[in-house]
């Protein structure tokens, strides 16, 4: 058997052949993911298989150990992927985020008014629409950042999923918000909008429930965290937020690279710890190295050495902390994390909780 890594447009291509055919493979998708509103290189890890005579032989823990190798030697800070239960956990990964779903009455979404005019998407639209979005996630934990590569939605709200967009412009024909259906005629569902003001998010609420009757659908679904703005205003209207947490599944994420996913989250660091406490030098051990946190003048410095007395965790307890999926006080209390008082005050400052969301488009 020969493995082999190819460098593609958007990521990695990692094979395992034999007789000079794929039998295992898997895909690593380039992503920018904000930590806060500060930015790391992700690979997420996308096409996980084997073909079905060559299962259970382990061929697929071999691509992914690889893989795992290839990202480390290649600069990737973290890793990501969406799971099936009991399996990546034994490669460092650990469930970090929630996914989100809000539901509305088709009813109650008949209240929003048409103060803009909506139509169909087109190419130039595309620039007006990632400018939206990166203003919208601009401190959205988990959210990617879409640059002038970016060419479009690829799928609704699930893999495999068609989905055909909308945008809402105002009177002199500019996009100030959008919309994005699953192209599917048995719900009424949405993968992702974008929009803050309130004529935009009326008419957003009004083609939603236009589209609703059209299908017949008496509720209407969205992928969407319940801080979103369009969650906020769908408060008046009546709404329900349903939040999930997954058992060892899901949405899981690993450190990759520590210190240079650290040095890229510092001034998302610096703004958390604020003007106090910056006499004091926070250290953290892991089981994939160490760093030490500290003031040198105005800035907040990251260095190799971390001291007798650090905090101690696992690497995959301090991937749950920076996305904001668990508090450092209830990683204390289960035993995962170890830590002063004072070190503990500053963890809770450095990583609250969070919203975490990754839009379904983005997803691999």
């Amino acid at each position: 058997m020969q493995l082999r890594e190819q460098k593609m447009g958007g990521g990695w291509a990692v094979d395992l052949f034999e007789d000079g055919k794929s039998i295992s493979r898997l895909w690593i998708a380039d992503r920018q993911m904000r930590i806060g509103s500060s930015v790391v290189q992700l690979g997420g890890i996308a096409g996980v298989g084997t073909d079905s005579q060559y299962r259970k032989r382990g061929l697929a823990s071999q691509v992914l150990k690889a893989s795992l190798a290839l990202m480390q030697r290649e600069g990737y800070d973290a890793s990501f992927l969406y799971g099936i239960p009991d399996f990546y956990h034994k490669f460092g990964f650990v469930t970090c985020m929630p996914q989100h779903d809000l539901e509305l009455d088709t009813r109650a979404a008949e209240c929003g008014e048409k103060r803009l005019t909506v139509r169909a998407v087109h190419p130039g639209d595309l620039k007006a629409i990632a400018r939206l979005y990166n203003r919208d996630s601009a401190q959205r934990t988990a959210s990617c950042v879409r640059d002038k590569r970016w060419n479009g939605f690829p799928m609704g709200s699930n893999f495999e999923v068609p989905c055909t967009t909308r945008v809402v412009v105002d009177k002199r024909e500019r996009v100030v918000g959008y919309i994005v259906y699953d192209d599917v005629e048995d719900r009424c569902r949405i993968a992702e909008l974008g929009g803050q003001h309130s004529d935009v998010l009326h008419t957003l609420l009004n083609d939603m429930a236009r589209r609703a009757v059209t299908l017949r659908r008496e509720k209407i679904t969205l992928s969407l965290p319940p801080d979103h703005p369009f969650a906020l205003f769908c408060r008046d209207y009546g709404c329900r937020a349903n939040t999930r947490y997954e058992r060892v599944a899901g949405p899981m994420g690993r450190l990759i690279n520590l210190r240079p996913f650290v040095e890229k989250v510092l001034p998302e660091l610096a703004e958390r710890w604020g003007a106090t406490d910056r006499t004091q030098c926070l250290d953290i051990r892991t089981d994939i190295g160490h760093f030490s946190l500290h003031w040198q003048g105005k800035n907040l410095r990251v260095a190799d050495a971390a001291a007798r007395g650090a905090v101690r965790l696992e690497q995959t307890t301090l991937t749950q902390l920076f996305l904001g999926y668990k508090t450092a006080a209830s990683l204390q209390a289960s035993g995962e994390l170890t830590g002063s008082a004072a070190q503990l005050k500053l963890l809770e400052r450095l990583f609250p909780l969070q919203q975490a969301h990754m839009s379904w488009p983005d997803r691999f």
